[in-house]
This record gives structure tokens, C-alpha cells and sequence, in this order.
């Protein structure tokens, strides 16, 4: 190969490395797929298969959010075996001794191949295809309206009109009475919990002055003293309510409504659920990560600053998807909404279950990659 031959394709792997080149072309089938309908199809004719499956529209719509909720699985597991990187603490260590670190630019990530920073753009453009066409589905007036056969997969039975069973039943506890114990009540709470603040950032500086002094770890637990302001402020506000409206007798009610025309109420119980779903994530995924750069050995100091750092960002991202939940969708037929919250209900459970079993397979697939090594290694 001449000399000419080698310097262009060097330069050509340069600007354009195979990472980036993958992850364009994965972008630009989306775009085309959202564009030409194909998506569209895709989630129409999986809607419709449980429709067939079922006869019951509104279970349909619930099915489609299981189905969308395994479909993300893979990204799913990406994203978790990423966050047990700790290159934000990594990188306070940095700013603590050199400055604020240069962040690069979206061009210079994406033409360096950085390929976390190319997943989570795929991610991204997957997850925002993904529901806006769930969304464009459920506004379109199949219900009453014929859906036309070529928005369908050839193999998907087409559904007889009238649409059947429209109306989803929800069951959920009903509160039928409750208890005001008073505002004195709620001051002697946020006393105890504001004490037990105070209580907890002693511990913490024991447990400091024992590292510095003793070069050994305290045997006070470190989650205690983790987002312990950010976590005061939202146990006050539930100290408050709970106070002033204590639960005292309970029902199983069913919660009702057309999945073919807005619902205000599930709108707004889907936008709370997706700030306490981002929020729950965010703090889940933070801690951690603390917790892996604390056997990194990277200073208490460092992560403390970056966790409330991380927090702030859970906390602003939470509100701001929440209030765009309520907002955007609030037009939108509740089976979008429906189908949504399926998902979120979900993915509640993944910390305890999904994520569990990914983190537990990396942990023996390490394990046993050190065991084969290590006689290579003595």
C-alpha cells in the first residue's frame, strides 16, 4: 500500500471512526423509520396483535407497554453495567488539582468515537422515536375510524369495528378517612428529623476525622450521610402531609376512563410517577456509583461534592420531565398515558429485580476472568 493510500485512511479512521460511523447510520434509520411510517407499523401492528390476542383494547394498550418495557431491556442492561464507571468522581479528583476539566464538545466526542457518549445519543434518539410514535399511534382515531390495512403487517389480524372495551379499570387503595393530628404534631416530627440531620453530620465528621487520623474506616455506614439535606427537605414535605392527613381507613376502588379520549387525573399520575421514577433512578444510579468510588479510594470529600451535584441534576431532570409529562400529553388520549405508566410501574421494580441480576452476571463474569488469569499472572 502506497504512502498516499495509508494517509488517507488514517485520516479517514481519524474523523471517522467505526464507533461513529455505527452509531450515524443507527440515527439515520431511526430518522427514516419514524419518517417513512415504518416505525408507526411497527407499534400499530403489536398493539393490534394484542388486540386479536385479547379483545380488549385497554388491555391491549397495557400489553404494548410490557412489550415496549422488554424491548428497552438491552439498553437497559447498557445503561447499568455504564453507570458502574466513576469517571465524575474521577474527575472532581481532577478539577481539585488542576482546575475545572475541559468538557468536550458534542463534535469532538463524536468525532474521537467516545463511545459512551455515542450510546447514550443512540439512546437517545431510540427512546425519543420510541414515544413520540406511541404517542402519534394513540392520536390517531382508530377507535371509531377504520385503521388502514397497510399501517398494519400483513400477518396482524385485522381488527372488527366497533372497537370492544375501551374503558380500563385500574384497582388502587382508596383513602375514605383520615386524621389530623395538628401542626404541633408536625413540629415535634420535623424537630426529631431535623435533630437526627444534626445527629447524622457528626457521625459523618467522626468518620472523616477516623480516616484522617487512624487510616482506617469508621464503622459508621456512609449511605447515612448521603443526600442527607436533599432527603431532609423531601421527608419534611411528607411529614407535613402525612401529619395533617393521616390515612385511617382504606378500600380497594377502581379507577376508570377511555383509553380514546384525554384523562386529566391519569395525566397527572403519570407525570408524578415519571418524577419519582427519574428521581428514584438518579439517586439509585448515584449511590452507586459513590459506593464504587469509595472502594476506588477516591476522597470522601470528592464524592460528597459530586453526589450533591448529581442530586441537584436528578432533582432539576425529575421536576422537568415530570411538569413536560403533565404538559405535552395532557391532549393526548389516555392510552398513550396508560401505556406509559404500564412502563413505569415497571421499572420501579428493575433496581430490585433486572438490575440485581445484570450487576450480580458482571460480578461472577470479573470473578471468573481474574480466576483464568490469575495462574498466567503468578
Amino acid at each position: 500500500m502506497s504512502n498516499s493510500k495509508l494517509v488517507k485512511k488514517n485520516t479517514i479512521r481519524r474523523f471517522f471512526p467505526l464507533p461513529s460511523i455505527v452509531a450515524s447510520l443507527i440515527i439515520i434509520f431511526l430518522i427514516f423509520a419514524f419518517l417513512s411510517g415504518l416505525s408507526f407499523q411497527f407499534y400499530a401492528s403489536a398493539l393490534f396483535i394484542f388486540y386479536a390476542l385479547t379483545g380488549k383494547m385497554w388491555v391491549s394498550v397495557v400489553c404494548l407497554g410490557i412489550f415496549q418495557t422488554i424491548l428497552m431491556i438491552p439498553l437497559r442492561i447498557v445503561r447499568i453495567l455504564r453507570s458502574q464507571n466513576i469517571k465524575k468522581f474521577q474527575r472532581g479528583v481532577e478539577d481539585l488539582k488542576d482546575g475545572p476539566a475541559k468538557q468536550l464538545s458534542f463534535k469532538e466526542n463524536f468525532q474521537k468515537g467516545n463511545k459512551t457518549f455515542l450510546f447514550y445519543v443512540v439512546d437517545f434518539v431510540i427512546q425519543l422515536v420510541s414515544f413520540i410514535t406511541i404517542g402519534r399511534l394513540f392520536l390517531t382515531d382508530f377507535y371509531s375510524v377504520p385503521i388502514g390495512v397497510s399501517r398494519l403487517y400483513f400477518f396482524v389480524p385485522y381488527p372488527n369495528y366497533p372497537i370492544q372495551d375501551t374503558f380500563f379499570k385500574i384497582p388502587y387503595p382508596k383513602v375514605m378517612a383520615t386524621t389530623d393530628f395538628g401542626f404541633k404534631t408536625f413540629l415535634i416530627v420535623a424537630l426529631v428529623l431535623i435533630v437526627g440531620q444534626v445527629f447524622i453530620l457528626i457521625l459523618r465528621s467522626i468518620y472523616r476525622r477516623s480516616l484522617k487520623e487512624n487510616k482506617q474506616k469508621s464503622v459508621i455506614p456512609q449511605t447515612f450521610s448521603r443526600y442527607t439535606s436533599g432527603y431532609l427537605v423531601i421527608i419534611l414535605l411528607v411529614a407535613y402531609f402525612l401529619t395533617r392527613h393521616f390515612p385511617t381507613a382504606l378500600e380497594i376502588g377502581i379507577f376508570s376512563g377511555d383509553v380514546s379520549i384525554p384523562n386529566r387525573t391519569l395525566n397527572a399520575i403519570t407525570a408524578l410517577t415519571t418524577f419519582m421514577i427519574v428521581m428514584w433512578f438518579g439517586v439509585v444510579r448515584n449511590t452507586r456509583q459513590a459506593k464504587l468510588a469509595e472502594k476506588s479510594g477516591i476522597p470522601l470529600a470528592v464524592i460528597e461534592k459530586i453526589q450533591k451535584l448529581m442530586f441537584k441534576d436528578s432533582l432539576k431532570n425529575s421536576v422537568l420531565l415530570g411538569l413536560g409529562a403533565f404538559f405535552v400529553t395532557n391532549q393526548i388520549p389516555s392510552a398513550f398515558e396508560l401505556s406509559i405508566f404500564t412502563l413505569e410501574i415497571i421499572s420501579m421494580s428493575s433496581p430490585f429485580t433486572l438490575d440485581r441480576l445484570i450487576l450480580s452476571a458482571a460480578v461472577e463474569k470479573r470473578k471468573v476472568f481474574a480466576k483464568n488469569i490469575a495462574p498466567d499472572e503468578a
